[in-house]
C-alpha cells in the first residue's frame, strides 16, 4: 500500500463522499445558520479547516456579490472537489480562493478578517479552546465566528471512548461550550444544535459510503479494514453514539 501523505485522509474522504457537509448539518439549518452572520459587503470570510467548503461556498452564492472567501484544508482531495463544484457553478467567479495548508500557516490578511468559519475542525487549531483564542486573533473588531464543536450529551461510557479514541475531557456540554466562548471575549449572538434527524442521515451516508466502495473495489488492500471499521463504527452510533455525542453550532461575536 502507498505511504503517501495524501493516505492519512483515504479512510475519511471516501467516507464522506456522498456528504455535502462533513458534519451532521441539513442544508436548512445551514441556511439558517449562514442567514444569521448578515455580512457587509466586502466581507472577507476564512473557512478553518474548510473540507469540501460548502459551507462556505453557499455562503458566498447568498452573500453580498463583493463578499471573498477563503477555504484552508490539508486535505487536497476535498479540495480538489470543491474547486470543481465551484468552477461548474460559478464560472469565471474568482471571489473564492483554496488553500491547501495547515490553517494556522496560510497567508493572513493584514486587516484581518470579518467572519470565520469553523465547522468540526477546532483540532486544526488544537482544540477548541485554542480555536475560540486564535480566531478572536484574526477577527476584526466586531468579527463574527461561527464555530460547531461536539459536546457530551451525558456522560460517556469508557467502550464508547475507546471506540471514539477520545478521553473524557475532551468535550464538556452544550452549555459549557457557549460559557467557555464567553471566556475568550465573545458575545454569544445564537447556538443551536444538530438533530437526531441529521445524526441519523450523517451517520448513515457515512457507513453506506464505506460500504459501496468496499463492494466496488475488492481489490482495494483497506477493503476488508475499512469495512470492518465502518460497521464497528456505525453499531457504536446506533448503541451508543446517538445517545451520548452531539454537536452544537454558536455563533460568536468579537468584543
Amino acid at each position: 500500500m502507498s505511504t503517501s501523505t495524501q493516505d492519512q485522509f483515504k479512510y475519511t474522504t471516501i467516507a464522506h463522499s456522498d456528504h455535502r457537509y462533513c458534519c451532521p448539518l441539513s442544508p436548512a439549518k445551514a441556511s439558517t445558520l449562514l442567514a444569521a452572520l448578515q455580512l457587509t459587503p466586502d466581507a472577507l470570510v476564512l473557512d478553518a479547516g474548510c473540507g469540501k467548503a460548502a459551507l462556505l461556498r453557499d455562503l458566498l452564492q447568498s452573500a453580498p456579490a463583493s463578499v471573498r472567501g477563503v477555504g484552508v484544508d490539508i486535505n487536497s482531495r476535498f479540495l480538489a472537489e470543491a474547486e470543481n463544484a465551484w468552477a461548474r457553478s460559478n464560472p469565471g467567479d474568482d471571489r473564492l480562493t483554496l488553500v491547501e495548508s495547515p490553517v494556522e500557516q496560510h497567508p493572513l490578511p493584514a486587516t484581518g478578517y470579518d467572519a470565520i468559519l469553523c465547522i468540526g475542525s477546532s483540532h486544526v487549531f488544537g482544540g477548541f479552546d485554542r480555536s475560540l483564542a486564535t480566531c478572536r486573533q484574526w477577527l476584526k473588531p466586531g468579527g463574527l465566528l461561527l464555530i460547531g464543536e461536539g459536546y457530551w450529551k451525558q456522560s460517556p461510557s469508557e467502550q464508547y471512548l475507546a471506540m471514539l479514541g477520545a478521553t473524557r475531557d475532551e468535550l464538556t456540554s452544550h452549555e459549557l461550550n457557549a460559557s467557555r466562548a464567553l471566556t475568550h471575549g465573545y458575545r454569544l449572538l445564537t447556538s443551536t444544535v444538530s438533530s437526531g434527524d441529521e445524526w441519523d442521515q450523517y451517520e448513515g451516508m457515512y457507513c453506506q459510503a464505506m460500504m459501496r466502495h468496499v463492494a466496488t473495489h475488492p481489490e482495494d488492500p483497506d477493503a476488508t479494514g475499512f469495512s470492518e471499521r465502518a460497521q464497528r463504527w456505525y453499531d457504536s452510533y446506533l448503541e451508543s453514539g446517538k445517545a451520548t455525542l452531539g454537536f452544537g453550532y454558536y455563533l460568536l461575536e468579537k468584543n
